[in-house]
């Protein structure tokens, strides 16, 4: 239940970040320009639009930090199986006779 809550959560702010960041103005005006905004320094204006968007984009990030952390967190304690166990389990199936590792003896070969 936790795991889909966080997962959703995640993926809200994942798209949200991509709209803040491509909404943001950078040397080419970003996305408001792009529609005829006659302000390419900003969507909202000149000075408000850069630093509300830097502020949503910060905020955003450190939310998806978190919740990054957080469903490896929780990923790591449901899952008792890791690389290392199946590897093990691999080595100890695939055992290998020594009698089948050494190399077949050739057949003399006859002169006709």
């Amino acid at each position: 239940m936790l795991e889909t809550v966080v997962t959703v959560i995640h993926v809200l702010v994942a798209l949200f970040m991509i709209l803040v960041v491509l909404v943001q103005g950078g040397n080419s005006g970003g996305v408001g320009a792009a529609f005829g905004g006659g302000n390419s320094s900003g969507v909202l204006g000149a000075t408000g639009a850069q630093t509300l968007l830097s502020k949503m984009t910060y905020g955003v990030a450190i939310v998806f930090m978190i919740t990054s952390v957080s469903l490896s967190v929780i990923q790591g304690n449901s899952g008792k199986v890791g690389l290392k166990e199946k590897l093990q389990k691999a080595s100890t199936t695939e055992q290998v006779d020594p009698k089948a590792a050494e190399p077949a003896a050739e057949e003399p070969k006859q002169d006709k």
